[in-house]
């Protein structure tokens, strides 16, 4: 949701080093206010907070990034998600985009450039929202 020109973003990922580039870019914007958590108790944390938007880490070696992601779409079919996974998941998981309304995918090791490219269709969508 976008609060005055505020835009709350929640970062749900348990690998510390994908989890600190994501958070760093998002850093580099004003408008991002940034929550990062892990698993279920973060996820939760969307039942007291509006969030503009998700991103959401799917180790390929678990199941929980798509355990919380089915979870948080049995409530919420509106906010922007983005699922964070490894490129071999990213293919799997295309075909899955409808199905789990998912804004994007972006795959692991960040590439900055898609990184910050995604960033902007964030910004923009949100900007359109308001």
């Amino acid at each position: 949701m976008v609060l005055g020109d505020m835009m709350n973003i929640l970062l749900l990922e348990k690998d510390k080093i994908v989890r600190d580039q994501i958070l760093v870019g998002l850093q580099n914007f004003h408008e991002f206010a940034v929550d990062a958590a892990e698993g279920f108790p973060g996820l939760n944390r969307t039942r007291q907070k509006d969030y503009a938007c998700l991103f959401i880490g799917c180790n390929p070696d678990d199941g929980e990034g798509l355990e919380l992601l089915e979870r948080f779409r049995e409530w919420d079919r509106d906010t922007d998600v983005v699922l964070v996974t490894s490129y071999k998941k990213t293919k799997l998981l295309m075909s899955q985009r409808s199905r789990y309304n998912l804004f994007s995918i972006l795959h692991v090791p960040i590439d900055p450039r898609d990184f910050f490219r995604l960033v902007g269709r964030i910004r923009k969508r949100n900007t359109a929202k308001a």
